[in-house]
């Protein structure tokens, strides 16, 4: 059998959760769920893969359990956010690496590209918001009250103790920097509504962003028929919520899922010895411009009933940012090892993603490896 397969795509972290937003505190939990759909139980390795701008050590794990085969454990990701960081939108998934097999010496030899020994959860997106607005401390009018009983008193000492028939000096007048006239300060940070604009074709929410004096941020498809392509689904900042003049917001749009139509290769066609097929496909819209590649290997099982042949989970996952691609050549065990063979099939999967990494359903097409 594969041990590569068993050790990588037999596990499986999911999260409910596709985007998160912290308050002024800038902290926040997520709940994944690891599934162990190996044969044997041990603690993967956890860490994460993050966007653009977005620091790794924002996220942590404390304890989590060993998932036995076939069940399934919570695994809670801490997010704490400084505060110097800028308000935005980040990204982050949780990467699963599985524990090592015992005795599999070979396998800890390996130095496998990323793809094919860990697992990504899908993306899950935290919204950092901007720090309140500094409050605006009061003029200390106490300091001019301060002064000009000052000034009084010294004038009535004056006019009480002073010879009579010589002229007083004058009245020491109030300090400058005690003038009634409030010194000049900060403008205040002005407040407006924010417009409402689920629902809009993404031009018009921009411009509706313009007209109340705000910025229109990231955009970001996501899969939703119901309501159409090209409407807005999600804003960083709630209509109708009050928000500083001139801040950012993001939007999220409605894409159509439609699912890739495999050209190249023909289905149940063969590949020379060595060589992986170069897929083609087609699709009706121009955007996305990310397409996932799995491959699955057809393994034969033998029995006293006869043998029975079937896919196995993916082995390697890809992404593609053209309609083509050539899939990396999958390792494949052709001789019989515990009545468990690879046949020479195998299936390549071709899906679209959204920006948020969720996947359509699947073009596929089945190939024979001459060997």
């Amino acid at each position: 059998m594969n041990d590569k397969t068993d050790k990588t795509e037999k596990w499986v972290i999911t999260t409910a959760t596709p985007e998160v937003t912290l308050g002024q505190d800038r902290a926040a939990e997520v709940t994944f769920t690891i599934t162990n759909q190996s044969r044997r139980t041990g603690r993967p390795g956890i860490d994460f893969h993050t966007g653009q701008d977005t620091d790794a050590s924002w996220f942590s794990v404390e304890e989590y359990p060993r998932p036995k085969p076939g069940a399934t454990a919570p695994l809670v990701v801490k997010i704490n956010v400084p505060q110097d960081a800028p308000a935005g939108r980040y990204e982050f998934q949780a990467r699963l690496t599985p524990p090592l097999a015992l005795g599999a010496q070979r396998d800890a030899e390996l130095s496998d590209a990323p793809e094919e020994t860990s697992v990504l959860s899908r993306r899950v997106a935290v919204v950092v918001p901007a720090p309140p607005a500094p409050e605006k401390k009061p003029f200390p009018w106490w300091i001019v009250v301060a002064a000009a009983l000052a000034v009084l008193v010294i004038g009535v000492i004056t006019w009480v103790v002073w010879p009579e028939g010589e002229q007083p000096p004058p009245t020491p007048q109030a300090s400058a920097s005690a003038s009634a006239e409030p010194s000049a300060s900060a403008a205040p940070v002005e407040l407006v509504a924010v417009p409402k604009l689920i629902g809009l074709p993404p031009n018009d929410a921009k411009a509706a962003l313009a007209k109340a004096g705000f910025v229109a941020g990231t955009i970001q498809y996501g899969w939703d028929n119901s309501r159409g392509p090209g409407a807005v689904t999600r804003q960083s900042l709630p209509g109708g919520a009050t928000a500083a003049k001139g801040s950012t917001v993001d939007l999220g749009v409605s894409a159509a899922a439609a699912k890739p139509v495999i050209s190249q290769p023909v289905t149940n066609s063969s590949v020379p010895p060595g060589r992986m097929p170069n897929v083609l496909w087609t699709q009706p819209d121009s955007w996305p411009v990310r397409w996932l590649i799995t491959v699955q290997i057809e393994r034969c099982t033998r029995s006293a009933f006869g043998e029975v042949c079937q896919p196995t989970p993916p082995v390697s996952s890809q992404i593609a940012t053209a309609r083509q691609f050539t899939p990396a050549m999958p390792t494949l065990n052709y001789a019989t090892v515990n009545n468990v063979r690879d046949n020479g099939w195998v299936i390549v999967n071709v899906q679209v993603l959204d920006d948020y990494g969720t996947g359509t359903e699947a073009g596929s097409v089945r190939v024979y490896l001459e060997h």
